[in-house]
């Protein structure tokens, strides 16, 4: 849900990294042999994502006809760029520190890598930096191993989407006690049929509208205990001034790219 820079890192170079301290001369030459074909992969699946045609893409392609060769491959991220001490951690780092959120659900803190298109299936793209996405534990258990069948179930990758500054979440306040908000997708009308298709799909497949629900109330609850003490000290114009100046502090916070991303202090919902 929210854009990140393309990593600097190709494909080739980090495959050679994982490779390049493997001990054993046989096995080191023999995946050396896959180097071209990582690039070549890498370079589909980018050119896949640009033109929301992901879901054409065939696992068969992308993974050794072995089953030892592809063990091997997927091995190359658990052991050789995930695991500490591994020669391409340092890749793993930069790529999971660059974002100070999640940038899947943009509210949780960034603790692993999602593989977009899974390893376990397409393991020539193991690690290919553009398939790997900072991502917080509970968005990447959610998404789990699964590949798009459709357009419409691509879901938004942060290296090339960008959904730009519109607003495009909504909200369903229910005026009761206590007071919850039900968030759903509302496409602006600029949005092409298959972008809106996308990110209802995102939105859903990570199950977002509770995540947003669970933030707003806790918001929502320390909002209500604020405006009762204001009232209590200077009534209801009390209240509107505390109020307009917490809507001017998320004004400002939001163009330093700081704020709440689900919801404003004046009921108003933020993309």
């Amino acid at each position: 849900m929210r854009p990140l820079p393309r990593p600097a890192h190709t494909a080739r170079d980090t495959y050679c990294l994982c490779i390049s301290s493997i001990r054993d001369d046989d096995l080191r030459q023999h995946l050396e042999g896959f180097a071209n074909g990582v690039a070549a992969a890498a370079a589909a699946f980018d050119d896949a994502v640009r033109a929301t045609t992901l879901h054409t893409l065939k696992s068969a392609a992308f993974k050794p006809g072995d089953e030892e060769d592809h063990a091997k491959l997927v091995k190359n991220y658990t052991q050789r760029m995930a695991k500490a001490a591994a020669p391409a951690r340092p890749i793993y780092d930069e790529l999971k520190t660059a974002p100070a959120r999640c940038p899947l659900c943009d509210q949780r803190q960034v603790t692993t890598l999602d593989h977009h298109l899974p390893k376990s299936g397409f393991s020539l793209l193991a690690v290919a930096p553009t398939n790997l996405i900072p991502a917080c534990s509970d968005c990447n258990k959610t998404k789990l191993d699964t590949a798009p069948r459709c357009a419409e179930e691509e879901t938004l990758h942060p290296y090339f989407d960008d959904l730009g500054d519109v607003q495009w979440l909504g909200a369903q306040v229910a005026e009761q006690r206590p007071t919850f908000l039900t968030f759903f997708v509302d496409a602006p009308p600029s949005w092409e049929r298959l972008l809106a298709a996308r990110v209802r799909h995102h939105f859903d497949i990570l199950d977002l509208a509770t995540l947003y629900g669970a933030q707003a109330s806790t918001l929502i609850a320390g909002l209500q205990l604020s405006v009762r003490g204001q009232h209590a000290d200077g009534g209801s114009a009390a209240v509107r001034a505390y109020l307009a100046d917490l809507a001017d502090s998320h004004k400002y916070e939001k163009s330093l790219g700081r704020a709440c991303p689900v919801i404003g202090v004046s009921g108003v919902v933020d993309q």
